[in-house]
């Protein structure tokens, strides 16, 4: 994490940044919004590097209310990444250089408090102490509260720099006391090369990740970790085996020991009816639009498979496995829940719908 080149496909916000500190202007408080993944807590840190890198000299500093100034005369845009100040925050040791993270789902006004305390004192050693709220839309309204005085009487050399998704999942009042800079999603075809050239994958599997990632790269690099194509080809071939060409009975009892299987990989269980929800809404897309469908690389089997289809039978599939999503995502038995919604997809013809040769 050097400096701004090293954030994908984000050329507008590290213009922005990078005018920021070269006219020598840094708003007591910014807001970066974006979805996850998309390198907003890099350029965070990217900033806070930049704004202490020992490479530059920052004679007669002068902070007012609204702004820190400085002369900037030959100042490079990015931070050098080796001196003293830049490893320290690299290594997320540095005194100065302050995270906030929600707390179970939501930034408490215990945190805010906290943090009021340590603003009260003088940095320690850096040029300017540089917050990070990330998530600040899981701020409590008590939170929010708090921080919104911290705003409105900024401490002294210290830059604010709040993470959130949508600019309206603030407080209006915070919102408009924050610098906003919009980080778009990644291109696909940036994510694509990315996953190419950085991870080695082939293009095709590239491409999938890449899609599914819709415009994330801590999505991408999360689906190559996990082993995304890998445990679909398992998932799928689970749902091929022999016993589909035998009796409902004996359809039943693979699908339930595939149940079984599935709940003992609790940590997989998610990502598995996600594949499998993705599927089946490839096969009904597939019907009406191929280009659209998800799992490209496997177009020849969605095609024989949307043709033998009847579009209600995929429909009630999708549903069960939706349904089955929201269940555990309410703390629902994941067997007995994973076992209602194999049973249900026996209830249609699971031969043409399912069958997939690997």
């Amino acid at each position: 994490m050097p400096g701004f080149e090293s954030i994908v496909d984000q050329e507008k916000p590290v213009r922005l940044l990078s005018s920021i500190i070269q006219k020598g202007k840094i708003p007591h408080a910014l807001l970066f919004t974006g979805i996850e993944g998309v390198g907003k807590r890099k350029a965070a840190s990217v900033f806070a590097m930049a704004c202490n890198c020992l490479a530059a000299t920052f004679p007669n500093q002068q902070v007012s209310d609204t702004e820190i100034d400085h002369e900037t005369e030959g100042r490079p845009p990015s931070p050098c990444g080796s001196c003293k100040s830049c490893r320290k925050i690299i290594s997320g040791n540095h005194p100065d250089v302050i995270s906030i993270q929600p707390d179970r789902d939501h930034i408490r006004i215990g945190q805010i408090r906290d943090l009021c305390h340590m603003l009260a004192m003088k940095p320690y050693e850096a040029r300017y102490r540089v917050v990070v709220i990330s998530d600040a839309h899981a701020l409590n309204p008590g939170a929010g509260n708090s921080l919104l005085k911290v705003l409105e009487e900024p401490p002294d050399r210290t830059i604010l720099v709040l993470t959130a998704h949508h600019l309206h999942d603030l407080l209006p009042t915070i919102a408009s006391r924050c610098q906003h800079i919009r980080f778009n999603p990644i291109s696909h075809d940036v994510l694509t090369d990315f996953l190419v050239t950085k991870k080695g994958i082939s293009l095709r599997e590239a491409d999938l990740l890449a899609t599914l990632a819709k415009g994330s790269l801590t999505g991408a690099l999360s689906l190559v970790s996990s082993g995304w194509i890998e445990q679909r080809a398992w998932i799928l071939q689970m749902m091929d085996k022999e016993p589909f060409s035998q009796s409902p009975l004996d359809r039943v009892t693979t699908l339930l020991a595939f149940s079984e299987k599935l709940a003992q990989k609790k940590d997989r269980v998610e990502d598995a009816l996600e594949i499998l929800k993705i599927w089946f809404r490839d096969l009904m897309i597939y019907q009406l639009s191929p280009d659209m469908v998800v799992n490209k690389d496997l177009s020849h089997t969605l095609k024989r498979l949307s043709e033998e289809a009847a579009m209600d039978d995929l429909l009630s599939a999708y549903d069960a496995i939706q349904s089955a999503q929201e269940k555990l995502n309410g703390n629902a038995n994941p067997r007995l829940t994973l076992d209602v919604m194999m049973m249900k997809l026996t209830e249609f013809d699971h031969e043409k719908s399912c069958r997939h040769p690997i």
